[in-house]
This record gives C-alpha cells, sequence and structure tokens, in this order.
C-alpha cells in the first residue's frame, strides 16, 4: 500500500528520493511536491506506517526548512 508524502519545498524532492531508496523505500512522484511510497519489507500497513514516520522524521530533523507530512 502506498502512503502519500507530501513536501513543503519540491526543490528537495530529489534527495527525498534518493535518501527513500537508500533506506529500502520505493519512492515515486505522484505530483508537485507530492510522492507515492512504498514500504515493501512492512508486514501489514501499520507497520509501513510507523517506518516511514519515524524516517521521515529523523530526515526532516536533517532539513528543517522543510515541512514533511504523511498522508
Amino acid at each position: 500500500m502506498a502512503m502519500k508524502v507530501h513536501l513543503s519545498d519540491s526543490s528537495v524532492l530529489d534527495v527525498l528520493i534518493k535518501d527513500l531508496l537508500r533506506g529500502g523505500c520505493v519512492p515515486s512522484v505522484a505530483d508537485d511536491g507530492m510522492l507515492d511510497v512504498v514500504q515493501p519489507d512492512a508486514h501489514d500497513a501499520r507497520q509501513a506506517r510507523i517506518e516511514l514516520t519515524f524516517f521521515l522524521r529523523a530526515w526532516q530533523s536533517r532539513h528543517p526548512e522543510v515541512e514533511v507530512s504523511v498522508a
């Protein structure tokens, strides 16, 4: 199941995509500033959301100028 990730600054979209790929996720651009992200190693949707949320919090701490949200 893909989760929607929205960035407040689409200029860092490529950076997030590369980091997600390194983290084992499968991102694809859904719209300007939005990604669909699949966490293929997760056992269920709940685990996928927890893992992605944790990853994005760590990522955002390194990019504090960007707001990230999961839908």
